[in-house]
């Protein structure tokens, strides 16, 4: 009986000891020293890019710790390709002991760019006249690819393309240069004929924009003609 208890104890013992391996000569590198290096890499990347805006990476999961031969532990960080603001941006990190890899981590993660733009303060209508009071500063998650309007300068003297809805931000493909010319407006004619230059006086047969091309009745000669508004008073026609 006596014997027969020692036996049980011998085999608990053996069990917990092929159960459990333990090893000395490892170490752990922790998923938060992980994403702590990805971020300051990515960090860095749009810092050499110049760009300052703030900005948050968001991991899908959670990294785990990662267990490495003992020795001297570096963690590597590289961005293959582009980072795609508000995308899927591709990260690889390498696990190093004494200069030597040891584990290759390839996983994405989601970088937002936050940035001030102009957003429409209320419903903008087509082909209307803007302006300043027309907007207010916000700032929202950009998307790199879009190329958002900061400055009201740059669509003074623009109008919508379309209807712009209040709440919107503004970019600068909702709007096109405004109609400057309208039908039976009178203009001048500017001739060009193998770079002798005349005018003339004209009516204009249709709208335009500047650099549009519209239909122009010469007042002396009464033929109408094919020219480019160059302004709100002038059209150009080149032989």
């Amino acid at each position: 009986m006596y014997g027969f208890f020692n036996l049980k104890v011998l085999l608990f013992i053996l069990l917990i000891l092929t159960a459990v391996p333990v090893s000395v000569n490892a170490q752990v590198i922790s998923g938060r020293d992980l994403e702590a290096a990805t971020i300051n890499k990515i960090e860095m990347v749009l810092d050499n890019r110049g760009d300052m805006r703030r900005r948050d990476i968001h991991f899908f999961h959670q990294m785990q710790n990662v267990v490495v031969p003992d020795g001297m532990a570096s963690i590597e960080v590289d961005v293959p390709g582009q980072i795609n603001y508000g995308g899927m941006t591709s990260v690889i990190v390498k696990c190093r002991v004494d200069g030597r890899i040891c584990k290759t981590l390839n996983f994405t993660v989601r970088v937002r760019i936050y940035d001030v733009v102009l957003i429409a303060e209320h419903d903008l209508t087509y082909d209307k006249a803007v302006n300043a009071t027309d907007f207010r500063q916000d700032e929202i998650i950009v998307d790199g690819r879009t190329n958002y309007i900061k400055d009201f300068s740059l669509i003074k003297n623009l109008v919508p393309s379309h209807m712009i809805r209040a709440g919107s931000p503004v970019t600068i493909n909702m709007f096109r240069t405004a109609m400057v010319v309208q039908a039976n407006q009178p203009v001048r004619l500017r001739i060009r004929y193998h770079g002798i230059e005349a005018s003339a006086k004209g009516i204009a047969m249709n709208r335009g924009r500047v650099g549009e091309m519209i239909k122009v009745k010469n007042e002396s000669s009464g033929k109408i003609i094919t020219g480019k508004v160059v302004d709100e008073q002038t059209v150009e026609v080149i032989y």
